[in-house]
């Protein structure tokens, strides 16, 4: 399925004057590594950090990408590479690959969970990605929990995300860790309260420390709260879970399991799949392969 890759860290593209010729080398590159003619190639998918614009092609303004404002990069590829270019964010991007490539393959309902420093989503109903009317359609970590939680780096407070994003679940953890210097999740840290994250945390989970295991009760907890917004709301054939469930599965889906029926009923709850991704690190690469493929097939359809 992937012949080849390259692989560059997103701070070493610095600004799009910088970053948007860099993007179209490395692509140039790995063309011509694998000797193909670059008029061979059908079409090239990104996957996007968000927020972005389809009806604009453009890169808004990703959090963890402050240069990149409102940057119209299909616009760039396509002018520059002479190829057809399709985008989409990279949860979007991810749902389309477990629906193209995953365990879920071409079931009608489908919603994917990124589960990585953030909590992203994609959703495909009756077959289709939900884009929504301002391309948020799937932003499931910025739905509320609770209007008093922990603020969010979007701005709300109790987001889904704020509670179990990895990254926002790192800094309320360091608050608790703050206060008991004595859990063995600080020793994770290397003694280092910014150190503190969930690779720590889950370390100290399988050692049965009492502020990890209390800790990892309420992400759970969480966790639940929102996949069970999910089932009541959307109804789903599957829910597939990203980098936390794929990495750790035995610690995440036995007790998710059991807090579930708290949350959604019994019917949506039995009938919808709730695994692990197992497309593992090649879930960004197959996203973009997804969002190319869906693209062609608009653009031959629309002829």
């Amino acid at each position: 399925m992937i012949h080849a890759s390259k692989r560059v860290a997103t701070d070493s593209l610095g600004s799009p004057e910088t970053g948007l010729p860099r993007i179209a080398e490395l692509i140039g590159d790995l063309i011509r590594d694998e000797n193909i003619a670059l008029e061979e190639i059908k079409g090239i998918g990104l996957a996007l950090p968000g927020p972005v614009s389809m009806k604009k092609e453009m890169i808004l303004n990703p959090p963890n990408m402050p240069l990149w404002i409102n940057v119209p990069i299909v616009q760039y590829l396509r002018e520059k590479l002479k190829r057809p270019v399709f985008m989409d964010n990279d949860a979007n991007a991810g749902a389309l690959a477990e629906w193209t490539f995953g365990r879920a393959k071409h079931v009608d309902n489908l919603v994917y969970l990124t589960m990585s420093t953030g909590m992203g989503g994609g959703i495909i109903v009756d077959g289709k990605l939900l884009q929504g009317a301002t391309d948020t359609g799937g932003e499931i970590g910025h739905y509320i929990l609770d209007p008093k939680g922990p603020k969010c780096l979007c701005g709300q407070r109790g987001c889904f995300e704020a509670f179990c994003g990895g990254l926002n679940a790192s800094y309320l953890l360091q608050k608790r860790v703050e206060k008991n210097k004595k859990s063995l999740i600080l020793k994770e840290a290397g003694g280092k309260i910014e150190g503190v994250d969930m690779k720590c945390l889950l370390a100290a989970v399988k050692k049965s420390d009492p502020l990890a295991l209390e800790f990892w009760e309420e992400y759970i907890e969480r966790l639940a709260q929102g996949i069970g917004i999910l089932l009541q709301t959307l109804n789903p054939d599957a829910i597939i879970l990203g980098t936390i469930a794929s990495h750790h599965k035995q610690l995440v889906m036995h007790p998710l399991k059991e807090a579930l029926p708290r949350y959604a009923w019994k019917a949506p709850l039995e009938h919808c799949r709730i695994e692990p991704t197992t497309l593992g690190k090649d879930l960004g690469k197959l996203g973009a392969l997804a969002v190319a493929l869906q693209g062609l097939r608009r653009s031959s359809s629309s002829l």
